[in-house]
C-alpha cells in the first residue's frame, strides 16, 4: 500500500483517480491547487505524486520544478498526466523530471500497473540547479508554455465540440418534433374532429383501395351506413353539446363492436359507417343487428340528464352483389338506409341486388353463408324494431 497525493483540478478527473487507488487499498489525498499541495508534501512526505501538468487553470510544471528544486522538501515519485493532444511533449518533461507518465483519460488498469511500477522505483534525490547557474525552471518553460498552449487548444476544442453536439441534439430534437407535428397533422386531415373517427374523405379513399383489392381476389367487401334517429330534434331541442355527446357515444359503440381491421367513420351529419373487409352477408346482417340493439341501451349525458334513447337506421350493401365499384357501393347501402327509415326507422335493411347477381326468379329467400361454412337464410329486405 503506497502513500498517493493526486493533484488535478478538475474534480471529476481527481475523483476518479482517487477512488479507484482506495479501492486497490492506497491511501489517497487529493487536492486542487498548488500552494496546498506543496504543503501535503512538505507534512505528509507521500510515496507518489500524481499530478496533470498541462491543465490550462494550473501550472503543474512549474509546481513540480519547484518542488524538485526545494533541497528541503522531500521528494516524492511523480506520476505525470497530460491529454493525449500533448503526449509526445509531456512524455519528454516526464523524461526530464525521471517521472512517469499515462495520458488522460486512463485505463484503469493501465493506471494502476503505471502506479504499481512507479512506486516500485528508487526514490528520488533533490535536485539542485545546474552547475552553470541556470535554474533548471529556466530550461523547462518552452516545453511547460507549449504544454499550456497545447491544452487550452484542447480545452476550446472541447467546448467547440460539446456546443457542437447540443447544437446537433437541438436539430435533432427540432425534427423529432417537426415529424410528429407533421403526423398530427396528416391524422387531423383524416379525421373527424368531434368524434375521433376517420372522416368520409378516408373513408372513400379506403373503401377505393380496398374494393379493387376484394376485386382480384374475389373476395366480399361489405359497407353499412348508419343514421342516429330523429338527431335534429335532439340537437335543436338540447343544443348542439348534447348533440355531440350523442355523436360521440354512438361512434364509439360501433367502434367497440367492429372488428380491428375494420373501419369506423363518420360519413356527415348524423351519419356513420362501417367497412368490412372479406365478411359474410350473415355475419354483416348480425354486426348491424347487434350494433342497432346496443345503441338502444346507450347511456348519454350526466346523471341528472339522460339523452335518448338513441335509434339507430342502419342501411347495408355488400360488393359485388350491391355495386361492383366504390360509388355504386355507397349508393346502394344510402338506398338501403333510406328503405330502413322509410319503414319506421330502428331497423336494418339489406341494398338490392344488381341485375348481375339476381337469383332465379321466384325465389323469395337468400343464403349467406358464414365465415365457417355455416348456412343461414336471410329475409330479402330488412328487419327492426317499430321506432
Amino acid at each position: 500500500m503506497a502513500n498517493i497525493l493526486v493533484l488535478d483540478t478538475k474534480s471529476v478527473s481527481r475523483r476518479f483517480v482517487v477512488a479507484l487507488l482506495r479501492n486497490h487499498g492506497h491511501a489517497v489525498r487529493e487536492v486542487g491547487e498548488t500552494s496546498e499541495a506543496l504543503t501535503l508534501v512538505r507534512e505528509q512526505c507521500p510515496d507518489l505524486l500524481i499530478v496533470d501538468i498541462a491543465a490550462p487553470d494550473m501550472d503543474g510544471c512549474r509546481f513540480v520544478v519547484q518542488m524538485r528544486c526545494e533541497p528541503r522538501l522531500p521528494q516524492p515519485r511523480v506520476l505525470m498526466r497530460a491529454v493525449a493532444g500533448v503526449e509526445a511533449e509531456a512524455r519528454a518533461l516526464a523524461h526530464a523530471f525521471g517521472a512517469s507518465f499515462v495520458v488522460k483519460p486512463t485505463n484503469p488498469e493501465l493506471l494502476l500497473a503505471t502506479v504499481s511500477a512507479t512506486v516500485g522505483e528508487p526514490a528520488p534525490q533533490q535536485r539542485a540547479p545546474p552547475c552553470d547557474g541556470q535554474p533548471v525552471e529556466t530550461m523547462v518553460q518552452p516545453i511547460a508554455r507549449l504544454l499550456r498552449r497545447v491544452a487550452e487548444r484542447s480545452a476550446q476544442l472541447e467546448v467547440a465540440r460539446t456546443a457542437l453536439d447540443l447544437e446537433i441534439k437541438k436539430r435533432v430534437w427540432a425534427e423529432h418534433d417537426l415529424m410528429h407535428a407533421t403526423q398530427r397533422q396528416d391524422d387531423q386531415a383524416v379525421r373527424d374532429p368531434v368524434t375521433g373517427l376517420y372522416n368520409r374523405r378516408f373513408l372513400e379513399e379506403s373503401l377505393s383501395r380496398e374494393g379493387s383489392r376484394a376485386r382480384r381476389h374475389g373476395q366480399p367487401l361489405a359497407l353499412m351506413m348508419f343514421d342516429v334517429d330523429h338527431f335534429r330534434e335532439f340537437n335543436d331541442t338540447l343544443g348542439h353539446t348534447s348533440g355531440d355527446a350523442i355523436l360521440k357515444s354512438v361512434g364509439q359503440c360501433i367502434v367497440s363492436l367492429s372488428r380491428g381491421e375494420d373501419l369506423v367513420a363518420r360519413y356527415g351529419g348524423d351519419e356513420f359507417a362501417l367497412m368490412m373487409m372479406n365478411v359474410s352477408e350473415e355475419l354483416v346482417w348480425q354486426r348491424a343487428e347487434l350494433i342497432r340493439q346496443r345503441a338502444r341501451s346507450l347511456e348519454v349525458g350526466g346523471s341528472d340528464q339522460q339523452l335518448g334513447p338513441v335509434t339507430l337506421s342502419v342501411g347495408i350493401a355488400i360488393f359485388p352483389d350491391h355495386g361492383d365499384g366504390t360509388e355504386a357501393l355507397l349508393k346502394a347501402a344510402d338506398e338501403a338506409l333510406a328503405t330502413a327509415k322509410r319503414g319506421g326507422r330502428n331497423r336494418v335493411a339489406i341494398g338490392e341486388r344488381t341485375a348481375a347477381a339476381q337469383e332465379p326468379a321466384g325465389a323469395e329467400r337468400r343464403t349467406a353463408v358464414s365465415a365457417r361454412g355455416a348456412v343461414a337464410t336471410l329475409p330479402v329486405q330488412e328487419t327492426g324494431d317499430a321506432a
